[in-house]
């Protein structure tokens, strides 16, 4: 069972013949009777999703604050899954949007994902008039430390939820997610780039991201793959500051030198074009300066009336005015 931990000690704990929980690195996990078992956050450090045994479920909670509305387990490959369940009672759900519309509008969402991403399963759906319940699993395609773990599948749940936002508003994008750089990417872009078909789409966000904030792909009509990039900026990109340009030129010179880890396949692989998208504009001959800059002339510039155009044309969405 041990994976990048590989010094994971597990053992299975039974009383009366039955399996009650689980031993990893002297640390103890007792599962309830249907196999869910409350964890700590600061507990889930120091083995890896492959370390859980099939049939347990781990409940991630921050004292008593429930951290996921599911738990993390793991299938036969090691890979960690997390099954979500969202509970509401009609009674106390205040959103503008209805319990049963803004659940279809996920549902949508979960759709869109699995046809580009393969991470995500709809489960099911149960309306009995006072409560709704909605299932969903998330895939992770490798093997991980489980907090780590964790911490991509609140990432995939932020997304899904903003896609739902995004489905159910007639207006796309307020200046509150303009504003905010992760926001953008998650509630406009990620669902923008699922929509028009790509595969693969994940965001790379973190140290390790090389100029390359998300990557996806597409089978051209050749049938050659072709990876793109996308670095994205909140607000606009000035000629005039040159801090900015030359991080963004820096950038650029890494997205295309140095590969990506592709999670699907597990293949490294290196862009062949690279979108630098601002949910601002290009002022001042920004966009002259970088090209004068850089050797590539595969790099194309997304300003937000590109943005709005490509929403319009493929998700039915415009700007907030």
């Amino acid at each position: 069972m041990a994976g990048l931990f590989p010094l994971d000690k597990v053992s299975i704990i039974k009383q009366g013949g039955e399996v009650v929980g689980f031993r990893v690195n002297g640390k103890e996990f007792y599962a309830e009777e249907t196999g869910w078992a409350d964890a700590q956050v600061s507990e889930l450090k120091g083995f890896n999703t492959s370390s859980i045994p099939r049939g347990i479920w781990l409940r991630p909670l921050d004292g008593n604050l429930i951290v996921l509305e599911g738990g993390i387990s793991r299938n036969g490959k090691g890979r960690g899954v997390a099954n979500m369940d969202v509970h509401v009672y009609r009674k106390y759900w205040d959103h503008k949007f209805g319990a049963g519309q803004y659940f279809e509008a996920m549902k949508e969402a979960l759709a869109i994902r699995k046809r580009t991403n393969h991470d995500v399963e709809f489960i099911e759906l149960e309306d009995d008039g006072a409560h709704l319940s909605f299932r969903y699993e998330i895939l992770l395609h490798e093997d991980m430390p489980v907090d780590k773990a964790l911490q991509r599948f609140k990432e995939i749940v932020q997304e899904i939820e903003g896609h739902t936002e995004r489905i159910l508003e007639k207006a796309e994008i307020s200046p509150r997610v303009l504003r905010d750089e992760e926001t953008y990417t998650n509630e406009v872009l990620l669902p923008l780039f699922r929509a028009m078909g790509f595969n693969d789409v994940h965001y790379n966000h973190g140290k390790r991201e090389f100029g390359k904030d998300i990557t996806f792909s597409e089978i051209d009509k050749f049938g050659v793959r072709r990876n793109y990039g996308v670095q994205v900026k909140a607000g606009d990109l000035s000629g005039e500051v040159q801090s900015d340009l030359d991080k963004i030129i820096a950038q650029i010179d890494d997205a295309f030198t140095i590969p990506f880890l592709e999670v699907t396949s597990r293949e490294q692989r290196y862009i062949s074009n690279l979108i630098i998208a601002v949910s601002g504009r290009f002022t001042d001959n920004a966009k002259d300066k970088i090209m004068a800059k850089v050797a590539v002339r595969t790099v194309y510039f997304f300003d937000i009336e590109k943005v709005e155009e490509l929403l319009t044309k493929y998700m039915k969405r415009q700007l907030r005015k």
